[in-house]
């Protein structure tokens, strides 16, 4: 759906990809005892990239405060409560029926909505409606304009992610100029990567480059990570003495944004642009008109330079002109998220070394 004017209110798996497990349908509280839904309230569940969720929990808990101060019906996130998001990704993906959903459902990662059952259950059917302003829907590609219109999937922002370049590395390689160049034997064990309890999180540059050059290239680009880090940890040790450290390190932009302006590194502008992270929205259909005041927070200044600290845009801000890499919407559509992330996980540990989780 596009969205309409505003209304005026006052453990580890053994994967290597990371993507939550759903737990068993009964539980209703993730591990720490925060859960999902709140009865009787509006419920809203966030889901942030890492890098940008002190900064969006602070503007979401002060709209909340102010929210719940004129209405009745509460506003409920687990965000406000440190729940624990394995758990509650885990909880959204075993629901089976609407009142097992929040209200507004805001996704920055991709492995639940459009797993094939959660999509199927309530997104096909219209349970949920995706929410796209009607600036973003004139000026965005035409394959993201059927995306809205065609398959009900509603875009709230873009985020990107980037191989910043260690110019303390004094690497001899000449630098890659496309993503799938990254795939080449010249770069053996000069890659880090960015992941977190033993797992990856590159599901969407491995689908690109499967997509553009088949089943092996997951494989093949595995033989080139030397490490697998947390984006702190790479930035820590970039223009550092760490000799494990690479001259190509693979992060979000909401991560390299933080890094200190007195390292010797720099962002490497591909020829494909850099590749997106799409922020995806959606509200109960049945619950519109009371989530509009929600919505309409998702769209405002204060949200808009809260993303932008961690380079994450609202869909209507985008440069849409600008090159950029994503796998085809019709290639994620046509498969199941879930299988296509286990089938990636399964080839990249081929590739991988004995110690690329070691820090």
């Amino acid at each position: 759906m596009v969205m309409p004017e505003p209304l005026q209110t006052t453990e580890n798996s053994g994967a290597v990809l990371a993507v939550c497990g759903a737990p068993p349908l009964h539980k209703k509280t993730t591990e720490n005892g925060v859960p999902l839904l709140k009865k009787g309230a509006l419920n809203l569940y966030v889901n942030m990239p890492c890098p940008l969720k002190v900064v969006t929990k602070m503007a979401i808990s002060d709209f909340a405060d102010q929210y719940n101060a004129s209405h009745k019906i509460q506003l409920y996130s687990p965000m406000l409560h440190d729940g624990n998001s394995k758990g509650i990704e885990g909880e959204l993906k075993a629901a089976q029926t609407e009142d097992e959903l929040p209200e507004v459902l805001i996704a920055s990662g991709l492995h639940t909505v459009l797993s094939k059952n959660f999509r199927e259950r309530f997104i096909d059917t219209g349970i949920y409606t995706g929410v796209t302003t009607p600036e973003a829907l004139k000026i965005m590609p035409e394959s993201f304009q059927k995306l809205v219109t065609e398959h009900n999937i509603g875009i709230l922002g873009i985020g990107y992610w980037s191989i910043v370049l260690d110019l303390s590395t004094n690497p001899k390689e000449s630098y890659p100029h496309r993503w799938r160049d990254l795939v080449e034997p010249r770069f053996r064990d000069l890659v880090t990567v960015h992941g977190y309890n033993g797992k990856a999180s590159i599901a969407t540059l491995l689908m690109l480059l499967k997509e553009q050059l088949g089943s092996g290239a997951a494989t093949d680009f595995a033989r080139n990570i030397r490490n697998v880090w947390h984006f702190a940890e790479i930035l820590k040790r970039l223009d550092s003495s760490e000799p494990r450290r690479t001259p190509f390190n693979l992060l979000p932009n909401a991560a390299t944004v933080q890094m200190p302006s007195r390292k010797q590194a720099a962002i490497l502008e591909f020829e494909d642009g850099p590749v997106l992270a799409p922020m995806l929205l959606f509200v109960k259909t049945s619950k519109i008109e009371e989530c509009q005041p929600v919505v309409d927070f998702f769209y405002s200044d204060i949200m808009r330079q809260a993303l932008k600290r961690g380079d994450f845009y609202l869909a209507e801000d985008v440069n849409w002109q600008e090159p950029y890499s994503f796998p085809s919407w019709e290639y994620l559509l046509n498969n199941d998220y879930e299988e296509l992330t286990a089938m990636l996980d399964t080839e990249l540990k081929k590739g991988l070394r004995a110690d690329v989780f070691q820090s």
